[in-house]
């Protein structure tokens, strides 16, 4: 979805077709990954909770996390800062430390869609903190107890973030155009995210709940045809979002609930249900689709950069005889997953695969 609305984005509405109008939304993507990263990085504690286990340690946490993300993204902010795609100036450290999207000068340089990596950060900074505040907080309930204030305390998450975007429309409205970018304004993306992996966590330990929850979501249709069907209501009666006037009033919040709600839906028969059966999850485990999700944080830090240098900005020459905002959708298409994709590749087996063979280092 990215991929595709940074080439719409290049190209032109007037190059992109048919797919111009949701390719306009496909930024949409980013809420998908916060919603999933909301389940993915909460799952482990909230399971641990459940089932009386062993914590994950923070540090251990935080290192993974670290390992994980840094060495990436340091190599391909570095390597377009030295080829000339941008010039970090003197904040050039905010960049490095993920601090970027807190000041209106810097927000949107250096690898742009590196705004939402900078969110993540801060969502790994404190969400083994909530998770070990909440396992205090209810250790003598039983789990039904555990469950069910998991979910109240993730409830009071969610409604942290409408009410954080109300106080910066009210009370610093002056920063709502880079605001979009923090962890607050977002909160209720990744709490619905944190929601599904408390029900899950539970589900795991009640096998009754299991059962009903998996019956439910066997028709993988039934919960993927009204998120399309939502998706385009929303991109076609509703549309893109300008990055400072968009991002205000009830249109802000319509669009983080419209998204979410979306990725819930998409999110429920993946979590849920049998496994293998039907073509649709069959599909979920073929090898190459499973490789481009091995490589996809590659992809996502390569393909804008590579895109926005075959075109050509700020009065250099592209590759072909064309400009950003007058490029052909499907060469920019190309150029992203190709040229993007063979990058990520690289960083995968060179650097990101290699790095993982020290994540238990402070473990010991």
């Amino acid at each position: 979805m990215v991929v595709v609305h940074h080439a719409s984005s290049l190209a032109g509405e007037g190059r992109s077709g048919l797919l111009a109008t949701p390719a306009s939304v496909m930024d949409g993507g980013v809420a998908v990954f916060f919603v999933l990263s909301g389940f993915l990085i909460y799952r482990p504690f909230v399971a641990a909770h459940l089932a009386d286990g062993p914590a994950q340690r923070w540090r251990s946490f935080w290192w993974r996390r670290v390992l994980r993300i840094v060495p990436a993204y340091w190599v391909v902010l570095s390597f377009f800062w030295a080829v000339g795609s941008f010039d970090l100036g003197p904040d050039w450290w905010r960049y490095y430390l993920f601090l970027q999207i807190y000041s209106p000068f810097t927000a949107f340089g250096g690898v742009v869609q590196a705004w939402s990596l900078c969110t993540e950060m801060s969502f790994y900074v404190v969400v083994p903190l909530f998770a070990a505040g909440v396992a205090r907080a209810t250790a003598r309930l039983d789990q039904r107890g555990r469950a069910l204030a998991q979910l109240g305390a993730v409830g009071v998450v969610w409604c942290a973030g409408p009410v954080a975007r109300f106080a910066i429309e009210r009370w610093l409205p002056s920063r709502r155009g880079i605001s979009f970018n923090w962890l607050p304004t977002n909160l209720d993306l990744f709490a619905t995210g944190m929601a599904l992996a408390v029900v899950s966590a539970w589900a795991a330990e009640h096998a009754g709940l299991r059962r009903r929850l998996d019956r439910a979501a066997t028709p993988v249709w039934a919960w993927w045809g009204p998120a399309v069907a939502l998706f385009a209501w929303y991109a076609y009666a509703v549309g893109a979002v300008a990055f400072d006037p968009g991002y205000a009033g009830w249109f802000w919040h319509r669009r983080q609930f419209v998204l979410a709600l979306v990725t819930l839906l998409l999110l429920v028969p993946a979590v849920f249900g049998p496994a293998g059966r039907g073509l649709i999850r069959r599909a979920w485990g073929w090898r190459p689709l499973a490789w481009v999700g091995t490589v996809s944080y590659g992809l996502y830090l390569w393909h804008l950069d590579w895109m926005e240098r075959s075109v050509g900005l700020d009065g250099r020459a592209g590759w072909i005889d064309a400009a950003a905002g007058d490029a052909p959708f499907a060469y920019l298409l190309l150029v992203g997953l190709g040229l993007g994709g063979a990058s990520a590749a690289a960083s995968w087996y060179l650097l990101e695969r290699p790095s993982q063979r020290f994540k238990r280092l402070v473990d010991h």
